[in-house]
């Protein structure tokens, strides 16, 4: 099952590139953001805090295009691990202006199962091939 964020009103759907039930918005286009804002890297309680924040800036935002860029902005700003982009100063302003004004929520990333499961299996892959290593008892 894959959950995933629906960036234009922030709840959580079933599918990361398959149109929102809420509001019909199919995914961004782009593969690895679609992919990336799902529980294939986050767990759903991420996926919802970052709902959240879609949520806030839509309160004072209308425009659809300006609503994704303050998304991207603030994931910029406070979880660049994730994503960072740079825009040219003017885009920064507006989307900042829009930030200050939604007073987005903080969000705390969990890692989903899969991708703590996906981070360990390369892991034990890594150490495998370290010479030296010991043969993983359980292969």
């Amino acid at each position: 099952m894959t959950m995933a964020l629906c960036f234009n009103c922030g709840h959580t759907k079933f599918g990361a590139i398959v149109p929102c039930p809420e509001c019909n918005v199919a995914s961004t286009g782009d593969m690895n953001l679609d992919i990336a804002f799902s529980d294939h890297r986050m767990s759903v309680a991420t996926l919802g805090a970052f709902g959240d924040v879609i949520r806030a800036i839509r309160q004072v935002c209308e425009d659809d295009q300006l609503r994704f860029w303050s998304f991207i902005r603030f994931i910029s700003l406070h979880h660049n691990d994730i994503l960072g982009v740079q825009m040219p100063p003017e885009q920064q302003a507006e989307c900042d202006a829009v930030l200050v004004h939604a007073q987005p929520p903080p969000v705390t990333v969990e890692d989903s199962e899969r991708a703590r499961y996906m981070r360990e299996f390369k892991e034990r892959g890594r150490q495998d091939a370290e010479p030296g290593a010991a043969p993983d008892p359980a292969t």
